[in-house]
């Protein structure tokens, strides 16, 4: 019986009382309500699963004899106020669970009693139906236990956390971890190293990297109602990958349901500075809605091959005819930018058979976003004299334009052959297509310091990502356990017709038309068409097994992986001439034709007109494979109070690399044996607390993009980007050391420190070109990394007499980390020793929740800030770029009402603070807003989102 209900009950009796004891003259209503509940007390506390600790959800609480109760909530808490003082016995149920008395439980006046209930699972036959309960592993609770249990340093993130956020997919739910940094608003860094630093497993197989130019994974992709969990692994072991040295990210997606449902959602978003804006953008291809292009910005099937067309004169009839083949499509257009938009539909099915049962859990998910910002970007020369202003190289204002649209499919399967076996079958997939414009506008004050520049850059990018797992569980006895996964990945993209060029006027003639910048021959940035694709393909295959003797150690394990990846990546790129023995009269008028006229059929000719030209090279393709066979071995012993574990893991990989350069073929075969083992003490000092102490050693390999020498243009930074194949493994020995507080059942107090050391760490590289920078990589000699963190997760249940304050709960996380790298004799125009790229000496995350479940009313507000961090090394010519911090808050609330409708609501980033990068311009290591100067800044713009949702 719900207590607002046992307060009116209360109420009316004391009315009927005071009227026949003497009436109206007697104290006031309001004064004997007071002084009768008074009289009363609260019982709370929480409920939960006896061998897995987990919160049991549902659970009636009644105490015996009276209509006084109460029903567990969702973190398996209860809560039954107004309880007259006295001596009762409380009473825990729940199906499929053996029934718990507690007698005589006194409640005393005022008084707030705590009562916890553990229940054991029971199995009933009724009718040769079994039931039993599951185990909840999406909940804070069931997160929480798993980091207790864990004998390395764990952090997670449950579906229930994720529930009460505004956090849309898996990146911005990383943020929320301790020692966590988002990058680019999709890549994660862990305790300030870099995203190539990490490994990350989807339903415990390895996911590909997503992106062509760097090893990384964009956690973008995965929506967060598709989670069940999160959990990040700081330290090795030996069971998991070799390969890292900030974490091992693991993502479960949603598993099955007890209950058969369907649900639809249905949300828009609006943009400040976005929505209603114009938007520019060129001619896309009937099925850019779903994620992919038709074929409109492809080469054509019957294209000439790069050979043929370098080999043949400018004026060849065959490059004329290949340039026809080609859209004109130069020209941006403008459109309205819509709303943010997304649909999403849900079922969940069960079917029984005897002993066997089979479920389905199915999500659909599409959505379009826009965004419209304008960012300025500057470069300057060096800075002689700091007693004067410094000269700018260049200024510019980018307006940038970007639109995608996403297409997720979830469907994962599970067959329960009895209580000891199961198989399941889960399969994701991803459909993202990214349309982009920027117009830069401004000066080049050395190039040409008396035009006005007008640059473009037209582009469209569709990635296709599948992960795939089928895995079996078997308990072979009571004491034995077998795991094993088969795992496929593929990862395509497409970046069909890339456009850049440059076009010019006089600075101080507004009506004069722009002219098109010329190249003398092909390049990637002046009338270039630029084609690129890539393939990747993973398998892989493991098994683990667990024995827990009678007697000895805990459980021995083993296992082994066998991971194989392959990657083929070409691209072509082919810019506009006007051959210098054509007219020159005719090039003049040409060139200042309008966009959409300029590359006209008409203006392609044999003579005295434009012609195409491919400057593809043999390094601008390559092929790569990497094949990974490990096996380990771990043990677990128990000692008093204190939990021992230990293990051995070995790989051995070899990564292939096949390419050319202009002269010759580029070959690399880098086979590897590495030993990785761990050792984890965990010694507990009262039945809250523990002390959590490991060392691990882990590996870092070069990436298949680190590897490739193939040169990439980026606009944006109007820098090169290319790989090194003489890169080798790095070696990673970590330490860690953490205090752990439980004050209850879903709570979690941690200190923690660790330690780091590189041998051979992969590092950026500055290039000293001409006047713009190329980046590259190098194998530093060595370099360090360590830190502090710090996590609070608290429920406010019980600190006060208030129901109110009862609801709130608190999630905050803070770190402090400092690095060095030194780069040894190999660093060429730049500075030795530095930090880490991109490591924050800060990192602070702070979340405040409200759970009302009785009304069905959740809110949460959640901060975040991150310190200054390297963004670009710089080296004699150009500074170290600096991203400078920036402060976040995200507000969601959501109202549940009928029998499933749900009403959400929330503004994303509401104090809109710009990103800001800053240039170490006095190069003392400390970006300073008032000393040093800015390279570009940009605000996107707060979110504001309604959704709506309904569960049959």
């Amino acid at each position: 019986m719900k207590s607002s209900y046992t307060g009116a009950l209360l109420r009316i009796t004391l009315l009927t009382i005071v009227f026949f004891a003497g009436g109206w003259g007697s104290p006031s209503i309001n004064q004997a309500v007071a002084q009768l509940q008074s009289q009363t007390g609260t019982l709370s506390g929480l409920v939960f699963d006896e061998d897995s600790s987990e919160s049991i959800i549902g659970a009636a609480v009644r105490l015996e004899g009276t209509l006084l109760g109460a029903a567990t909530d969702i973190d398996g808490r209860y809560i039954i106020r107004n309880i007259p003082a006295g001596t009762y016995t409380v009473i825990f149920s729940y199906v499929g669970y053996t029934d718990l008395r507690f007698t005589d439980v006194v409640i005393e006046p005022n008084g707030r009693h705590e009562l916890n209930a553990l229940l054991s699972a029971s199995t009933l036959d009724l009718d040769a139906v079994t039931v039993s309960a599951a185990r909840q592993r999406d909940s804070d609770v069931s997160v929480i236990s798993d980091i207790r249990r864990s004998s390395q340093v764990l952090s997670g993130v449950s579906a229930q956390q994720i529930a009460r956020s505004q956090d849309g997919n898996a990146a911005q739910v990383m943020q929320r971890v301790p020692g966590v940094t988002l990058v680019d608003s999709r890549f994660v860094m862990i305790r300030g190293l870099s995203e190539r630093y990490n490994n990350v497993l989807i339903n415990n197989t390895l996911a590909p990297s997503t992106e062509v130019d760097k090893r990384t994974f964009s956690f973008d992709l995965i929506s967060s109602g598709s989670l069940d969990r999160m959990l990040i692994s700081k330290s090795g072991s030996a069971e998991l990958p070799g390969d890292f040295a900030g974490g091992v990210i693991k993502l479960f997606t949603v598993e099955q349901r007890d209950e058969n449902f369907t649900s639809f959602s249905i949300g828009s978003g609006y943009r400040v500075g976005t929505t209603g804006r114009s938007y520019m953008q060129s001619r896309g291809s009937r099925t850019d809605f779903l994620g992919f292009d038709s074929g409109f910005r492809a080469l054509p099937g019957d294209f000439p091959d790069s050979r043929s067309l370098q080999n043949s004169a400018r004026n060849a009839q065959l490059r004329q005819d290949a340039a026809l083949m080609l859209e004109n499509n130069f020209l941006p257009e403008s459109t309205t930018a819509l709303a943010d938009h997304s649909l999403g539909l849900a079922f969940g099915r069960n079917w029984q058979a005897g002993s066997r049962r089979w479920s389905n859990i199915t999500t659909l998910d599409y959505s379009t976003g826009y965004q419209c910002y304008d960012r300025s970007f500057f470069r300057y020369l060096e800075w002689e004299n700091r007693n004067q202003p410094i000269l700018q190289r260049f200024a510019f204002n980018d307006e940038t334009f970007q639109k995608e649209t996403r297409l997720s499919l979830m469907s994962n399967f599970n067959l329960r052959l009895n209580p000891s076996h199961s198989i399941s079958f889960k399969n994701l997939f991803n459909q993202i297509g990214e349309n982009e414009t920027i117009l830069r506008n401004g000066t080049d004050f050395i190039q040409r310091p008396d035009d006005e520049l007008m640059n473009y850059l037209l582009g469209y990018r569709s990635r296709s990502i599948y992960t795939g797992q089928l895995e079996g569980n078997h308990r072979l006895s009571e004491n034995q356990s077998l795991n094993w996964t088969l795992g496929l990945s593929y990862l395509g993209e497409s970046e069909p017709d890339l456009r850049r060029f440059r076009t010019f006027r006089d600075i101080n003639d507004a009506d004069e038309r722009f002219t098109m910048q010329m190249p003398p021959s092909s390049n990637l940035f002046d009338t270039g068409r630029y084609f690129g694709s890539l393939d990747e393909i993973s398998v892989n295959q493991g098994v683990n097994y667990e024995y827990r003797p009678a007697r000895g150690p805990e459980f021995i394990r083993g296992g082994y992986l066998i991971d194989y990846r392959s990657r083929d990546f070409s691209s072509r790129y082919i810019s506009y001439l006007y051959p210098g023995f054509f007219n020159p009269n005719v090039r003049e008028e040409l060139i200042r034709l309008p966009l959409d006229e300029i590359f006209a059929p008409e203006n392609i000719r044999t003579l005295d007109g434009f012609v195409i030209e491919e400057g593809t090279r043999p390094i601008d393709s390559y092929g790569a494979e990497s094949l990974t066979l490990a096996g380990y071995l771990s043990t677990e012993f128990v000692l008093s109070r204190m939990q021992l574990s230990g293990g051995l893991r070995v790989e051995h990989n070899t990564q292939q690399l096949n390419s050319q350069d202009d002269f010759q073929d580029i070959r690399v075969k880098n086979p590897v044996l590495s030993l990785l083992p761990f050792l984890s003490a965990s010694l507990t000092l009262t039945e809250r607390t523990q002390l959590r102490a490991g060392y691990s050693r882990t590996v870092n390999r070069p990436e298949f993009r680190e590897l490739a020498p193939f040169v990439f243009y980026d606009y944006k930074m109007d820098a090169g980007r290319a790989g090194n194949p003489n890169l080798k493994t790095a070696q990673i020995d970590n330490a860690d050391l953490r205090y752990e507080f439980y004050p209850r059942v879903g709570e979690l107090i941690s200190v923690g420190v660790f330690f780091k050391y590189f041998n051979n760490p992969i590092e950026n590289r500055t290039i000293v070109t001409t006047e713009s920078p190329q980046f590259s990589y190098i194998n530093a000699d060595y370099a360090m990394s360590y830190g502090a963190e710090i996590e609070f997760r608290k429920s406010m249940l019980g600190l006060t007499n208030s129901a109110f304050i009862d609801r709130f709960s608190v999630n905050a996380n803070a770190s402090v980390i400092f690095s060095e790298v030194n780069l040894g004799e190999t660093a060429v125009a730049q500075s030795q020793t530095r930090a880490l790229q991109g490591q924050s000496p800060y990192i602070v995350n702070m979340a405040l929740y409200y759970d009302d479940q009785q009304r069905g009313i959740q809110a949460s507000a959640v901060y975040n800030i991150v310190g200054p961090r390297i963004f670009s090394v710089g080296d004699v010519l150009f500074p170290t770029i600096y991203e400078m911090p920036r402060n976040s808050l995200d507000l969601s609330a959501s109202y549940r009402f009928g029998r499933g409708s749900q009403l959400k609501a929330g503004i994303s980033d509401l104090l809109n603070a710009p990103y800001r990068f800053y240039q170490d311009s006095d190069r003392n290591d400390r970006p300073e807003t008032g000393r040093d100067h800015e390279i570009f800044s940009y605000s996107r713009g707060q979110k504001i989102s309604l959704s709506y949702s309904y569960r049959f």
